[in-house]
């Protein structure tokens, strides 16, 4: 085993929020499935209204724990990745693992294997949870075992970033606010410029041109929106279904040339 990856596995399953994150972590998912799972049952004794189907409750359970299980995972990821490097910086224990037998294509994936690998301890704790659908209908293991790979492969690019910007600052609290802010630039900024294109779209264009969608290039902004993949996958708009996979592929080069940059990085302080 890479010596990183031992050290950083061991030094990160003694803090105490080894402990306290997924007991939150898995709190905040059974609270988003149960909130899902009472308004999705709320009008069912009511016969004024259409009776909820075990496949549509399910599918809403799913649905939702999916998403808020993105989105804190997108919270936690900066948190183990953006302070890797610039820990090691402020302890001046960097300067010790660059002269070290690690190469620093080493360090950089002993670190990002370490801070990935306690995300993906929490998605796969999170898989009881998921499979609570199972019971409800609508739901397969195809459906659970998409929504799992999707979710890894973009966190694992926001890992690279954030090591990236480990990398290039002093700093943790630089880094780490910077990840953040890029997290947040491609979650808010792009759903806006897809409003805004949309909207330019929609106001030239007839209700036949309408109802075919938009063209790819509008929707094509949001291709760097980590909630993007999940959304496509899971849209009943025919055209909407390769765009997941194009995204899954956005985020895959951009993680690649995170970590070229930050190994570049590292090379340059050990030079």
């Amino acid at each position: 085993m890479n010596p990183m990856i031992r050290k950083e596995l061991r030094q990160r399953m003694r803090e105490r929020r080894t402990w306290l994150l997924p007991s939150l972590y898995l709190l905040a998912l059974g609270a988003a499935a149960a909130l899902a799972y009472y308004f999705s049952t709320e009008n069912m004794f009511d016969f004024q209204m259409r009776q909820a189907q075990g496949s549509d409750i399910g599918v809403a359970v799913f649905l939702t724990v999916t998403f808020t299980q993105m989105a804190l995972l997108l919270l936690m990821a900066p948190v183990f990745s953006a302070g890797s490097i610039t820990i090691e910086k402020e302890q001046r224990t960097l300067g010790g693992l660059l002269t070290s037998l690690l190469t620093a294509t080493q360090i950089w994936w002993g670190k990002f294997v370490a801070a990935l690998l306690f995300l993906i301890l929490l998605l796969v704790s999170a898989l009881p949870v998921l499979s609570l659908s199972f019971s409800l209908g609508g739901v397969g293991l195809r459906e659970v075992g998409l929504a799992a790979g999707i979710t890894l492969v973009v966190l694992a690019c926001m890992s690279a970033i954030g090591l990236y910007c480990s990398s290039f600052f002093r700093r943790s609290v630089h880094s780490t606010a910077v990840s953040y802010a890029i997290a947040i630039a491609m979650t808010v900024i792009t759903f806006v410029v897809f409003l805004i294109l949309q909207s330019r779209w929609q106001a030239v264009h007839t209700a036949e041109q309408l109802a075919a969608g938009p063209p790819r290039y509008i929707v094509g902004a949001l291709y760097l929106n980590p909630f993007f993949p999940l959304t496509a996958l899971f849209s009943h708009e025919k055209g909407h279904f390769p765009d997941w996979g194009i995204s899954l592929i956005v985020f895959v080069i951009l993680g690649c040339l995170a970590a070229v940059l930050a190994v570049r990085n590292l090379r340059r302080t050990s030079e």
